[in-house]
């Protein structure tokens, strides 16, 4: 069931959902939201893996302490926050970028401990962790960016159709309000990917039974 990964000085680290077969085929990487950790969206995967019994989850605690939750709170990147409690995005595309290289650094050593491809691994996001799951999907060929309730900020890297992405966002969502994925839909199309969305209804910034199915879904076909 549940462990903790393998400490490693230069590795992020988080807790792990093991599937029921020693040599998976499947690598499933869940990266969680601003101020929250490994534990909150590893919650997910044993949703998912009613769907997936081959495949092998693990959810990475972000690299930095989160200083408005220092209590177990992790971030992906610091906000920086104006006077008036706006958020300043500025310096955002060089943090998303920093943030990107712990998470490909970790997709790296789960690929090779397992011999999982590229194509057989899948970043599932929250929030900031979407964010940075966009990032890295950009940079790097997948199987597919399944993406909750985020934004995407980078936006230089010409794009294909095997980058197969899934945005879902609800419609009440204040935090990052659903705009934000309109735009991430037309940019990354107009970059070249290959971009569904779904908006749920009634729903704020959080991931219902609504937008798992659709999840869920969304892996199946990626992995015919």
């Amino acid at each position: 069931m549940k462990d903790l990964l393998m400490q490693n000085e230069n590795l992020i680290t988080g807790p792990s959902l093991n599937s029921q077969i020693d040599n998976p085929k499947i690598l499933i990487i869940l990266l969680h939201g601003w101020g929250s950790n490994g534990d909150d969206l590893i919650q997910l995967a044993p949703l998912f893996s009613k769907h997936f019994p081959d495949a092998y989850f693990i959810s990475p605690n972000g690299p930095e302490v989160c200083p408005q939750n220092p209590f177990g709170g992790r971030q992906w990147f610091g906000l920086d926050i104006n006077n008036d409690g706006t958020i300043n995005r500025a310096n955002m595309p060089q943090k998303v970028s920093a943030a990107s290289e712990h998470v490909l650094n970790f997709i790296n050593y789960w690929q090779d401990k397992f011999s999982i491809t590229s194509e057989n691994t899948y970043l599932i996001g929250f929030s900031q962790g979407s964010m940075v799951a966009l990032e890295c999907g950009s940079k790097n060929k997948i199987g597919g960016l399944l993406c909750y309730s985020g934004s995407f900020i980078n936006n230089k890297h010409t794009l294909t159709k095997e980058h197969k992405i899934m945005l879902i966002h609800g419609e009440l969502d204040e935090t990052i309000p659903i705009k934000s994925m309109i735009k991430a839909k037309s940019d990354l199309t107009e970059l070249g990917a290959d971009v569904t969305s779904h908006s749920c209804k009634n729903l704020g910034h959080s991931i219902n039974e609504e937008g798992i199915e659709i999840g869920i879904e969304f892996i199946k076909k990626c992995n015919i």
